[in-house]
């Protein structure tokens, strides 16, 4: 159990964390636009020096800068334990002022709809609260106890971008990153406000698909029938895309899918969920799961396709008998462990070349991707986390086989190899890439309570 001067030095200096978190938010950094980009990593390389880290290093890549730190303990006979690899990313989404409710780069505490305080600001929740809680408890060890064991902390700057140089990143500098375990901050709690813990994260294929016909929009009466339809032939490949009993109908989808053991069950089995008062959160009548299977494993452990968009024709008021000259639609898969995203597309390209109907020409692009990551639930790892996270928020979390969505860990598990967990530290209803992003003050100091309690836990753990 983690010491309590480090809680006790967090309570003390807690006016000073928030000033310091506000003059973070405070400073934009979009990665979609560079506003604010370099003055904002200055700011972090400074305050991971204020904070206690022996170490900061603002590290080029081919995109947006990151920050490297080192942590090493204060006490040399404490040294050869695990070193622990804290992950975070100082850039946010835009933010269109005349939709927030106080300016997004103004950050201001308030009490939210259901009266817990809360400090607004784009970037509060996605993700300079949650890394900056990191850095609150490395001060707090500092001051009190000692750091445990030594930490490095990864600061990139394109998340909110798709990561694109992250993995570049952690190549290029191996040795310097070499760690026994990766330990992901970001994302919000379970919807029940109970914190959880979550073994990794589904992967991602996005890619546009765009079927052109006739070289400009056409009448339907005086065309219709003889000249191929670009959004039928949109229509009909989506259509072809599942099989009768709807699953993914592309070739070798399923092959590489990682089978749950006894153990994964037994996890899944044990986070509750009320499926009806899902249904009447969202306003449905049924929700799309097998015979057998429930909500929590369709989202978590199965891959999926998601129609994200589609545009063609004319779609305004009244009627307009038009043929359209092309369509296009956006799809999104979600995968789970061992799938490759090149595998995906190689046969998302076979399956639509095959299919593109004469006179229809079909082109795909691949817009992003990102490996899926799982840590097996037998890991030495696993344990020593829920009891961090046990004290740091003072309930019992939700152990989770994986995220829903997709966050880069995959690149620690596969480049590094090792184990990586991810643990929100921001409140369910965070607004995350929304108007009046926040983040709760309580869930914040959780956070930061967390983190101290990670690296004692950890400190005393042989991770092998």
């Amino acid at each position: 159990m983690a010491t309590r001067e480090p809680f006790a030095s967090l309570e003390r200096n807690d006016e000073t964390f928030l000033d310091d978190l506000r003059s973070l938010l405070a400073q934009p950094s979009i990665s979609a636009t560079g506003e604010g980009i370099d003055d904002c990593v200055a700011l972090v390389r400074e305050s991971c020096l204020e904070y206690g880290f022996d170490e900061a290093t603002v590290v080029e890549t081919p995109g947006r800068p990151a920050v490297v730190a080192h942590a090493s303990p204060d006490d040399e006979t404490r040294t050869g334990g695990p070193t622990v690899l804290l992950y975070g990313h100082y850039d946010v989404q835009p933010a269109t002022a005349s939709e927030w409710t106080s300016p997004p780069f103004e950050p201001t505490v308030r009490d939210g709809p259901d009266g817990r305080t809360r400090l607004y600001a784009r970037g509060a929740g996605d993700n300079k609260g949650q890394w900056f809680a990191h850095l609150c408890a490395i001060r707090a060890l500092r001051e009190t106890s000692g750091v445990p064991t030594d930490v490095t902390l990864i600061v990139e700057g394109e998340e909110e971008s798709g990561s694109e140089h992250l993995e570049w990143l952690v190549r290029e500098r191996r040795d310097e990153l070499n760690a026994s375990v990766a330990f992901v901050a970001d994302g919000p709690i379970d919807a029940s406000g109970r914190p959880h813990v979550l073994l990794g994260s589904r992967g991602l294929l996005y890619v546009d698909v765009e079927a052109r016909g006739a070289n400009r929009d056409l009448h339907s009466g005086n065309f219709g029938g003889p000249v191929p339809n670009p959004a039928t032939a949109i229509a009909e490949l989506i259509a072809s895309l599942r099989d009768e009993d709807g699953r993914i109908a592309l070739e070798g989808f399923h092959d590489d899918v990682r089978p749950l053991t006894d153990r994964d069950c037994d996890v899944l089995e044990s986070i509750p969920l009320d499926e009806d008062a899902a249904k009447a959160d969202l306003d449905l009548s049924a929700l799309a799961t097998d015979p057998g299977e429930g909500y929590i494993e369709r989202l978590l452990t199965r891959p999926n396709l998601n129609v994200a968009g589609l545009d063609a024709g004319y779609d305004g008021d009244g009627m307009k008998t038009v043929l359209p000259s092309r369509a296009r639609a956006k799809i999104d898969f979600r995968l789970v462990a061992d799938q490759d995203p090149d595998d995906v597309f190689e046969s998302l390209s076979r399956h639509v070349e095959a299919r593109a109907p004469a006179g229809i020409d079909v082109t795909l692009d691949r817009v992003a991707a990102m490996a899926p990551q799982r840590t097996p639930v037998e890991s030495p790892v696993v344990e020593p986390v829920m009891r961090a996270v046990r004290e740091g928020w003072r309930e019992d979390p939700i152990l989770k086989p994986s995220l829903g969505g997709s966050v880069p860990t995959y690149v620690f598990a596969d480049n590094l190899e090792i184990p990586c967990l991810v643990v929100p530290y921001a409140n369910a209803d965070e607004n995350n890439h929304a108007p009046d992003e926040n983040i709760e003050l309580s869930c914040f100091r959780a956070g930061a309570r967390t983190t101290v309690s990670l690296l004692e836990e950890l400190s005393k753990t042989d991770l092998g």
